[in-house]
């Protein structure tokens, strides 16, 4: 089996690490690194925080009868003013520590607050989430987007909803076009950017070009950032919005146990050993999501695996709406053992519990393995997390080295707030916009 941690492989592993030794020409589990995460420092009871009545039953009806420290920190903070900075992993509480302050805002004050995702299937996946926050009669939550049918629109014009989601471009063609659209965001006094270590390079200069633009509709703006584990919480809060942010930490992963293994794909293709490990962890037991970074080989992972039986399908950009939906349905009802994905899948939409992820080749940043990694693991059941390396020289490197790819430093976010090219588009929006 070849070098692993100091921990014993578990029965699953080593169930894989045979069934790929035997069925492969070299391939083989090179590393394991066994990661034990506690549950977050526990913070005050929801009925001791001073949360409003209604909010506290609706916490209690979805099993939360005690915050995390870290989302009571991040409580105080947003009540009290300040703009903040979340970070924490997937499936820790991230969500719930901007959505409980926000709402109990919206339940006490009557603010109302812009969410921001930087995907339309992102934003409508998080719709049932905070659906489940909401108060009835009290609080509303609704989703305006490009796809966004005429009837509710004119729904959401006439009577705003307390909680509005959307996404950046939605924002930025909107505001310059539709006098009603402004008006419905003068309103909002609270913005948050979920999601945020994806706003770098160009794409992070236009979203702060269009805070920019949502502080000139006037009112008081407070902004929350939330986000997985990054670098540079502060720097790239400031970046965004303009304004020095306060940072909320949480934790980096779910609790529980997670077992980090490093793959050398021997004399085969990496897409060769991801889908013998497609095979191998489906018959374990395991429901896993492999990632790829490109269109081209998703199909081609996926189908290698369906060849060999693999009840699998493809979630990829290019595919329409209604069919990503069906491959979500699918993968979190149980009739697929496997999805076969590009980045679409990593950035948190609910596809249900998972048990393996599998990187068929090292992710573009250590952030972005962490944030992939964070899907994996089922409630109360370990997370295997598989990389396949091949015969590039960054991967030989970490073949002969495995403990240094867990010894990377988490780069930083950053991108140049006014971008030359792009600020010449905000500055004609802006100008539509008077």
């Amino acid at each position: 089996m070849g070098r692993h941690g100091p921990s014993e492989l578990d029965a699953v592993l080593a169930e894989v690490a045979r069934g790929l030794e035997r069925s492969t020409r070299g391939a083989r589990l090179i590393y394991v690194r066994r990661e034990v995460v506690e549950e977050p420092d526990p913070g005050p009871e929801v009925q001791r925080v001073g949360l409003h009545e209604a909010l506290v039953e609706r916490l209690e009806a979805q099993g939360i009868r005690r915050l995390y420290r870290f989302q009571y920190e991040a409580y105080k903070a947003i009540t009290s003013g300040k703009d903040v900075f979340i970070v924490s992993g997937a499936a820790t509480g991230k969500t719930e520590a901007f959505i409980i302050p926000v709402m109990d805002e919206i339940l006490k004050e009557g603010r109302r607050a812009l969410i921001i995702y930087p995907t339309k299937a992102l934003a409508r996946d998080q719709l049932s989430r905070f659906s489940r926050y909401s108060v009835p009669f009290l609080s509303r939550v609704a989703v305006l987007d490009g796809d966004t049918p005429e009837k509710e629109r004119l729904l959401i014009y006439e009577n705003p909803p307390e909680l509005l989601i959307t996404n950046p471009d939605m924002i930025h063609f909107s505001l310059p076009r539709s006098s009603r659209f402004r008006r419905l965001l003068r309103g909002i006094r609270t913005v948050v950017l979920d999601e945020a270590h994806v706003y770098e390079g160009s794409f992070g200069s236009h979203v702060r070009m269009v805070m920019d633009r949502l502080k000139k509709l006037g009112g008081d703006l407070k902004f929350i950032a939330s986000s997985a584990t990054i670098g540079n919480p502060g720097e790239l809060g400031e970046l965004l919005f303009d304004r020095p942010v306060e940072v909320i930490e949480g934790t980096r992963r779910r609790k529980g146990i997670a077992y980090h293994v490093i793959v050398s794909s021997g004399l085969l293709s990496r897409w060769t050993v991801a889908s013998r490990l497609l095979l191998l962890a489906s018959r374990a037991g395991l429901r896993c999501l492999a990632f790829v970074d490109s269109q081209q080989m998703c199909e081609v992972v996926a189908r290698m695996a369906k060849r060999d039986g693999v009840k699998v399908m493809v979630h990829r950009a290019g595919l329409l709406r209604e069919e990503r939906r069906e491959v979500e349905d699918r993968l979190k009802s149980g009739e697929l053992e496997a999805v076969v994905a590009t980045p679409t899948l990593e950035l948190g939409i609910d596809i249900g519990f998972l048990d393996a992820v599998i990187m068929v080749a090292p992710p573009p940043s250590f952030a972005r393995y962490l944030q992939r990694a964070g899907r994996a693991g089922r409630r109360g059941r370990p997370g295997y997390i598989f990389t396949i390396l091949a015969d590039d020289p960054i991967d030989a490197y970490y073949e002969r080295r495995p403990e240094r790819f867990f010894e990377q430093e988490i780069t930083p976010v950053v991108f140049e707030p006014y971008n030359e090219e792009i600020a010449k588009i905000h500055v004609i929006a802006m100008a539509m916009e008077r």
